[in-house]
């Protein structure tokens, strides 16, 4: 799980990294070519995902690593070398 959570959010900052390149040469065009500038539409808003499926896996990945942790603390106790 936190290897695919860590390449999508890697995805997400080379996906906004992208599109801000891309706001900044239409910005740079529209400079040049005299168009009236209004910088609402050069901002991009983030989208908002979280629906009740994204909610119930957030909390189904917080309770198996809650478990993963309860399971090595125990271990970690009661294991004598």
């Amino acid at each position: 799980m936190y290897y695919f959570g860590k390449n999508i959010y890697q995805f997400k900052i080379t996906e906004k990294r992208d599109l801000t390149e891309i706001q900044i040469q239409k910005f740079e065009k529209d400079i040049k070519e005299g168009k009236e500038i209004d910088i609402n539409e050069y901002i991009i808003k983030d989208k908002n995902y979280n629906n009740n499926i994204t909610n119930i896996n957030d909390k189904i990945s917080k309770m198996i690593n809650k478990g993963f942790r309860k399971i090595f603390e125990y271990f970690l106790k009661n294991i004598k070398i």
